[in-house]
């Protein structure tokens, strides 16, 4: 069963541009779960506009559902994972001016970096994650060392400008999922995913975790966060019955 997790990084993003304590991501993610969400992700960036360690925290002590915490490769952020202990760590590249906006990794000159966070994280039973484009290469070049899972950054599809480009875009990601899967690899995705988005990738066999973002957000605002989980979960629980 796919799971669909919620991430909170908008609604720290929102916080910090208005100065208001009352868009809490803690709170959000316990509405969230409550509503039937299956996992949380959130950023964590070391700036203002993110996550804060207070957030990270709080979310270990209070989530019941998978916490998906996404970082940096750097030592500070490394520490944070390691004194909070998250289900699951994601490695990202965050540019320098869009801190909360995670973008794929560049396997290819950032394999030794990952590597030598690997044993502690996973001494301390924390999986390991990439976020990656979906590419055949770029998944060769990763099974050199030994993470657990890949996330697929699916902007591609979801911001495809015409049919054509989103059905090339699917048929990528149904086929660097098979090919996770040959290699060892979970697979989870993400990337400004739509109600629109979640059938054809719910139908994705191999795929784990649906992440959620922006379009959650501008829903919950306006109809709840209980009803608008409850609308993607409908989406994604069809499509796997079909």
């Amino acid at each position: 069963m796919k799971r669909l997790s919620i991430r909170l990084d908008e609604i720290a993003y929102i916080r910090s541009a208005l100065q208001n304590d009352g868009f809490d991501p803690v709170q959000v993610a316990v509405l969230a779960e409550i509503a039937g969400a299956n996992g949380i992700v959130g950023t964590y960036s070391g700036t203002k506009q993110g996550l804060q360690e207070r957030d990270v925290r709080l979310l270990k002590e209070v989530r019941k559902t998978f916490f998906n915490l996404r970082l940096p490769l750097d030592d500070e952020a490394i520490r944070v994972a390691l004194d909070t202990v998250p289900d699951m760590v994601t490695f990202v590249h965050l540019p320098a001016n869009r801190s909360s906006q995670a973008e794929p990794l560049d396997i290819s000159i950032t394999l030794e970096d990952i590597e030598q966070f690997l044993p502690d994280l996973q001494a301390n039973g924390i999986s390991v994650a990439v976020l990656i484009t979906p590419e055949i290469a770029t998944l060769r070049n990763l099974t050199k060392i030994a993470v657990d899972y890949v996330e697929f950054d699916i902007t591609a599809y979801t911001n495809a400008p015409d049919v054509n480009d989103e059905l090339v875009a699917l048929d990528k990601i149904k086929s660097a999922t098979v090919a996770a899967v040959k290699l060892g690899l979970g697979v989870n995705c993400s990337g400004q995913v739509r109600l629109e988005h979640l059938p054809p990738l719910a139908r994705i066999p191999s795929v784990e975790d649906i992440v959620v973002d922006s379009a959650f957000v501008q829903s919950a605002l306006l109809s709840g966060v209980e009803k608008t989980v409850q609308e993607f979960l409908r989406h994604i629980r069809a499509a796997e019955v079909d």
